[in-house]
């Protein structure tokens, strides 16, 4: 009895550590983070993705924790819009990019000694040549997307012409509506209340904003009221906000401003509208726990 149960405790040791072995070593590279839905392929990134795009990365303890899946994320959004459109990144054009990192001032530079140049910058990275190159194959990727979507902006769009009242606080947002509906004049408050600097001497007017603007949260706002509705205070990364809209036209010419905001935007407003259709992240995930162990295993 005494040598079986010996046995039992050898066992049940041998089982505790070797769960620990797997929960610590090996399941969180068997994790789902998440999931991109694409039209053309649908992929799914594990912790084993990650540790490969950390690597890659050279994480650190104080890199932010989402970063690398950010990036596998992006990178399968934008090839499989660039593969959508039929816009492709050469080889050549890899080597072209690399060429102007590394001779900036020359572009006669031989092939001899860009190709030692080359090597030596491929051997300093500690990447192999094939991960070295993706970098710069990533950065032409964004480039081409982004000259595409800039030229994708109307030159009219629907605008609405918005009164708004701009205040740090839910507390402070919640006295704004408050005085609205005791009768006191929209315009007076903003200009008494509002911290939007822009439009506090104005009584409150953004004058005309089309989508893309003011960002989504405003947007969802804006863009689903009634005329001279006054919206219920809503978060964004300004503060809160409240606010009504004077007018609306649906092909209004974009003046020259606001259309090269549209563009500089472009990008950035693509980007976060696929990921909130496309982009399924794991609802359990503990990307502490995966940061970590990246972490530990990219040291």
């Amino acid at each position: 009895m005494l040598i079986s149960l010996a046995a039992l405790t050898i066992v049940v040791i041998l089982a505790i550590v070797g769960y620990g072995y797997y929960a610590s070593s090996i399941a969180p590279g068997r994790a789902w983070l998440s999931t991109v839905n694409g039209t053309i392929r649908t992929v799914s990134f594990t912790g084993e993705d990650y540790l490969r795009m950390a690597e890659l990365l050279g994480i650190s303890a104080q890199t932010p924790r989402d970063y690398p899946l950010l990036m596998l994320e992006q990178y399968e959004l934008m090839s499989q819009r660039v593969e959508d459109l039929g816009i492709e990144v050469s080889d050549e054009e890899v080597t072209d990019k690399i060429r102007s990192v590394l001779f900036p001032e020359d572009e006669e530079v031989g092939e001899e000694e860009f190709e030692q140049a080359y090597q030596q910058a491929v051997a300093n990275s500690g990447l192999a040549e094939e991960d070295f190159r993706w970098f710069f194959e990533y950065q032409l990727l964004q480039a081409k997307l982004d000259e595409y979507l800039r030229e994708q902006v109307p030159q009219e769009a629907l605008q609405l012409h918005v009164q708004g009242i701009l205040v740090a606080t839910e507390e402070d947002a919640a006295t704004v509506m408050q005085r609205l509906e005791q009768g006191e004049d929209f315009a007076a408050l903003a200009q008494e209340l509002s911290l939007d600097e822009a439009s506090k001497e104005e009584g409150g007017d953004l004058g005309w904003i089309p989508e893309g603007i003011k960002g989504k949260a405003f947007d969802e706002v804006a863009f689903n009221l009634e005329l001279e509705e006054v919206s219920q205070p809503f978060l964004t990364v300004q503060g809160y906000w409240v606010i009504k809209v004077l007018e609306r036209e649906q092909n209004r010419a974009l003046d020259e401003e606001l259309r090269e905001q549209l563009m500089d935007r472009a990008f950035n407003n693509w980007l976060a509208q696929e990921k909130d259709e496309k982009v399924e992240r794991n609802p359990n995930l503990d990307l502490d726990r995966i940061h970590e162990w990246a972490v530990g295993r990219v040291s």
